[in-house]
């Protein structure tokens, strides 16, 4: 697995799924989003200037052909 990035160092390519980390009510939370238009990201149906880390998403797994 990647490395987390701070979004001071490097954002991600624009609409790129990503993992982002963001606080939320007192804790940090992880789930896929995107950065969108004008240092928005899109998380999670909302948008949000709160993602403080991402990284890309691992490979999806191989299918098994029997």
């Amino acid at each position: 697995m990647s490395e987390w990035i701070s979004v001071k160092d490097r954002l991600p390519k624009a609409f790129e799924c990503v993992i982002v980390c963001r606080p939320k009510k007192g804790t940090m939370i992880v789930e896929a989003g995107c950065l969108d238009v004008n240092d928005w990201w899109r998380v999670y149906g909302t948008r949000t200037k709160a993602v403080t880390h991402w990284m890309p998403l691992p490979e999806p797994p191989k299918e098994e052909h029997a």
